[in-house]
């Protein structure tokens, strides 16, 4: 009887184990990552330079590169920069191959996928700057998506590539991973059966 009962507790705390691990932090799969770099105030020559990768596995090294290349209708020289998303670390890296002169970049990593259904929460700066101007960044997030600006604002001057890197924060929340319905009516019958065994115990004691 002793043995029994020692056995449902054991099975009892491994359920429990598995309630409290139910709550884990989900990874970055992929998403869709694009960068625009363009002259919009002092000569706007019909659209951006664009590069752009949809549905880019993240983890294998920089998920946005030259060989991205979308358009370029103005012929703007320059302008190229590479994204790197780690996703052990959700850090982001924006990484300038050139030091052209601009007045607006935009980045933005759209349709994220997670791995377990998590949200982004925030996004921050890290380091770095990839202006020479200093500027600041406009940062902006969704559920699924970051967004990343730089702009000199209209009659300002252009800024320079600095040919260096920027570092960004993407926060995400622990979603619960929900336990299957089974894991519970396992456990509640466990317990059923342990407080069957204690009375049938306290009756022979008796």
């Amino acid at each position: 009887m002793k043995t029994t009962i020692k056995s449902l507790r054991g099975a009892i705390a491994l359920i429990t184990v598995l309630l409290i691990t139910g709550n884990v932090e989900a990874a970055i799969l992929s998403g869709d990552f694009r960068t625009e770099s363009d002259l919009p105030y002092c000569c706007d020559r019909g659209g951006p330079l664009v590069y752009e990768n949809i549905g880019a596995a993240v983890g294998a090294g920089e998920e946005l590169t030259d060989a991205n290349f979308v358009e370029n209708p103005a012929n703007w020289g320059g302008g190229v920069v590479h994204m790197d998303l780690d996703p052990s670390t959700n850090i982001l890296t924006l990484d300038s191959q050139d030091t052209w002169d601009f007045e607006t970049f935009d980045a933005w990593i759209t349709n994220i996928v997670f791995d377990a259904g998590e949200r982004i929460t925030g996004l921050s700066l890290i380091s770095g700057n990839i202006t020479d101007l200093g500027l600041a960044a406009i940062l902006n997030f969704s559920d699924n998506s970051v967004h990343i600006r730089y702009d000199v604002g209209a009659g300002n001057p252009t800024f320079d590539f600095t040919g260096g890197r920027a570092q960004f924060q993407i926060t995400t929340d622990v979603s619960a991973v929900p336990v299957p319905a089974a894991v519970w009516l396992f456990g509640s019958g466990l317990m059923g059966l342990l407080g069957l065994n204690r009375k049938r115990a306290q009756s022979l004691a008796a």
